[in-house]
């Protein structure tokens, strides 16, 4: 009976541990972000307004005095939708709404100001075109590099190759983290419609790129680290840090060079290390830039290797925040990346 009675407290020792462990981590997760509770307005450049939530009705354009022909209003549940700037925003107390020629659109968290829109979908269709032409296509996840990122480290001569392949900028989809922008680029469709909104999804309700390759009769590879992200129509060769240095993607560099040698028709290369830095150093940290340096001569080595195009973009981008940086808000830092395309 007294070991019962050791066992059992034992057990709730180790339970609340637990509890308080579980705790620590979502407050430090809570606080790892913005608290943002209205709509913030970017564009490529800056958020012009920030966390906005009107008292009133108002007209978008009293709103923002800069403002391009086309917009595009981005909502909780992942949709994009491209409309003029004839809007008028009001919120009640589910959050911000826009009326836009009579209709109500509701739950509304960023409005993207635009000439043209591009967006880490496109990705999707330009492999699809690839293949549809019998050309392979090798695609390059590149977690967490935000066009800011890429602005500064061009600057700063961090990132001479991949430069020169530089297309435009690419709105990434809300909520901008991995799953949900790893979804939007192998699928070609917003969280609304692919189903995954969030790091909790894993599923998908479409069909991604690899089925397509399938259905082509094509031969395809998924790279990724040490972890499923998504279930995919094919099996992700996955990646151990064998030589111990705390960083995966030389190992997965290695693979990829093995890889492009051989007759596959897509290949897709998931690179986490700017990610893994931005947030413990902060997005524009030496760190960063050094190891975003590294990774344009692993693209650099890879282009000489493969005999196809690169279509190369971001999941999402990153702040600021604190010491280090975070991720997961509609606002201009984290929703834009670049994207870029080296033609064969």
């Amino acid at each position: 009976m007294r070991i019962a009675k050791i066992i059992v407290l034992v057990t709730l020792i180790i339970s609340n541990l637990f509890l308080v462990g579980c705790g620590s981590e979502s407050k430090l997760q809570k606080n790892n972000s913005l608290e943002l509770n209205g709509v913030t307005v970017f564009n490529k450049d800056e958020n012009l307004v920030k966390n906005y939530r009107p008292k009133e009705k108002i007209h978008f354009k009293e709103l923002v005095k800069e403002s391009s022909e086309y917009i595009s209003i981005i909502t909780g549940d992942g949709s994009v939708r491209k409309t003029t700037a004839d809007i008028y925003l009001s919120s009640d107390s589910n959050g911000v709404n826009i009326t836009y020629k009579d209709k109500i659109i509701s739950d509304v968290v960023g409005i993207y100001l635009h000439d043209n829109l591009y967006s880490i979908r496109d990705a999707f269709y330009d492999a699809k075109e690839y293949l549809d032409s019998e050309e392979k296509v090798m695609v390059i996840l590149l977690d967490g590099f935000s066009l800011n990122q890429y602005n500064y480290a061009k600057e700063n001569n961090y990132i001479e190759y991949i430069s020169k392949y530089y297309r435009n900028e690419a709105l990434s989809v809300y909520t901008p983290v991995t799953n949900a922008g790893f979804a939007a680029i192998i699928t070609g469709e917003n969280p609304n419609i692919n189903g995954v909104h969030d790091r909790s999804f894993r599923s998908m309700n479409v069909d991604s790129m690899f089925a397509y390759a399938l259905s082509k009769k094509k031969q395809a590879i998924l790279l990724e680290a040490d972890i499923k992200i998504l279930d995919t129509e094919i099996e992700p060769k996955l990646h151990v840090d064998s030589n111990n240095d705390k960083n995966i993607d030389d190992e997965i560099f290695e693979t990829a060079k093995s890889v492009a040698k051989d007759e596959y028709d897509l290949i897709f290369v998931h690179f986490h290390g700017i990610d893994d830095r931005g947030h413990a150093y902060g997005p524009q940290a030496l760190e960063t830039m050094n190891y975003i340096k590294q990774i344009d001569g692993y693209i650099q080595e890879l282009s000489s290797i493969w005999n196809g195009p690169i279509i190369l973009t971001a999941d999402h981008g990153m702040h600021k925040f604190e010491d280090g940086g975070s991720h997961g808000n509609c606002i201009q830092e984290d929703m834009l990346v670049p994207y870029f395309k080296k033609e064969q």
